[in-house]
Parts: structure tokens; C-alpha cells; sequence
């Protein structure tokens, strides 16, 4: 009877430990309102759930806009929130965080306002949505474009 427990015991041990293993989409689900305030968790579920079933992932957000998954890997995801937002959200392996089996995911918000006028802001968090750490990655946004100023001022 014991060698019945130990075989059981030794086919699941893989099992939950699969069943362990994080996903951006699962992560994505069950990020907090607070961090993406224009989806619902409703939005973010169908989201996924039109990508996987290879659909196009676009939802009314809750500003009454267009949001659209463009692209969604095991460990990336893409949405363009509106013309001026780009998100990107990546998990990966964490060499900071203490225990090990968790993973660090990076969002990467890029504003566009036209191909001169960029931003690219960076947060890390852990796999329970604690920020690490925050910084701007690249930013035009206060580059002088003299087209912005009056023919007088120049």
C-alpha cells in the first residue's frame, strides 16, 4: 500500500508544479484594476480570450474607446489602449526578487504623439503586482520641435 502512495505521490509531484508555472495571461487576468484603469477585468478576460481563440481582441474600454490585444505569447503581451498608448507587458525570470520561483514582469508603457514626440515608461513588479522599481526608459516629449513655436518666437 505505502509503494501505491509513493508512485501516486511521485506522478503528481510534476504535476502541481506545472500547475504552478505563471503565464502573462493568467498574470494578466488577475492584475489590479488600479494599475490598467481603462479595462475592466472583464475586458482584460475577453481580451485573452479572443486571442486564443484567434479572434481580433478588441473591447470597449472603459472610457468608451477602442482597446486591442495585438500580440500574446506565453510570456509577452501587446495592447494598443488608444492612438496615443501602446502597452507592452513582459514576464520574465527574477534575479532580484528573493524567492526564486517567483518572476518579474515588466510593463512598458509607450506614448506617441507623433514620430518626434515619444515616451517610454518602465515599471517592474513582482508576480504579485508589488512595484520594484519604475524609470523612464527614452523620452522626446520636451525635445524642441520648432514647428511647435510661432514664426515670431524663433
Amino acid at each position: 500500500m505505502k509503494k501505491k502512495w509513493i508512485a501516486f505521490l511521485l506522478v503528481c509531484a510534476p504535476l502541481c508544479i506545472h500547475a504552478q508555472e505563471l503565464t502573462i495571461s493568467s498574470l494578466f487576468k488577475e492584475m489590479p484594476d488600479s494599475l490598467m484603469p481603462y479595462l475592466s477585468k472583464n475586458n482584460r478576460l475577453d481580451m485573452v480570450d479572443f486571442m486564443e481563440a484567434n479572434m481580433k481582441a478588441e473591447v470597449t474600454n472603459l472610457l468608451e474607446g477602442k482597446s486591442c490585444m495585438t500580440a500574446l505569447t506565453s510570456d509577452s503581451l501587446s495592447i494598443r489602449m488608444n492612438d496615443v498608448l501602446q502597452v507592452e507587458i513582459r514576464l520574465f525570470p527574477s534575479d532580484e526578487v528573493a524567492d526564486s520561483s517567483k518572476q518579474m514582469i515588466r510593463v512598458r508603457r509607450i506614448y506617441t504623439i507623433n514620430k518626434n514626440q515619444t515616451a517610454s515608461i518602465v515599471d517592474v513588479y513582482d508576480s504579485a503586482w508589488h512595484l520594484l522599481r519604475s524609470y523612464v526608459e527614452q523620452s522626446a516629449l520636451l525635445k524642441r520641435e520648432e514647428s511647435l513655436f510661432p514664426a515670431d518666437y524663433r
